[in-house]
């Protein structure tokens, strides 16, 4: 270890020796304010994947947020030259198993379980697309959007897509928002 010197290039007087201190990692919990959004996000991204891969929809049907937004994505023009009103894309959690056969298909899960840092984005909070505005409603103020978008080559040849947005609500990350390029109600 070097010392440093003062001024005259002499040692400080009453210098006491230095001390190592051991910092412990506590475990925090999931809600707990001083972890940061990423991280809540990727506890709550490895439960969802965790439960896709056991099949268990009840852990699955967990990381949800009812209401839950099931439009396809729109773009800010879209909005400007249709009648877009996400409301309609809404389903209840009452609903949720009556659809889930139509978003976790045999690609999705695979996909799901399968997805990389790749398939992941962090949407800036300073967002202009209105589909993310709309979504940010329903989170906890100042906290940060993630996506989780797989694009794939069906049997027929069609490619297609599918995605998750995750949002704080109450502290606790959830999906927020599932789309695909078709509605599904």
């Amino acid at each position: 270890m070097q010392t440093a010197l003062g001024c005259n290039n002499k040692q400080p007087q009453n210098q006491e020796p230095a001390r190592s201190v051991a910092v412990v990692d506590k475990p925090r919990a999931v809600n707990d304010n001083s972890v940061g959004d990423e991280e809540l996000f990727r506890n709550c991204l490895t439960k969802f994947k965790n439960a896709v891969k056991a099949q268990n929809k009840a852990g699955i049907k967990s990381v949800f947020n009812f209401p839950l937004q099931t439009l396809p994505q729109w773009a800010n023009d879209e909005i400007k030259n249709s009648t877009i009103r996400p409301q309609d894309g809404m389903i209840k959690q009452t609903e949720f198993l009556t659809y889930f056969n139509d978003i976790f298909t045999k690609d999705a899960t695979k996909l799901i379980v399968a997805s990389k840092e790749d398939d992941l984005s962090e949407i800036e909070k300073s967002t202009s697309e209105n589909y993310y505005i709309t979504l940010q409603q329903v989170t906890d103020k100042g906290s940060t959007l993630f996506e989780l978008q797989k694009q794939y080559m069906q049997d027929n040849g069609q490619e297609t897509s599918f995605g998750f947005v995750f949002g704080k609500v109450r502290g606790t990350y959830k999906i927020i928002s599932y789309y695909r390029p078709w509605p599904l109600k």
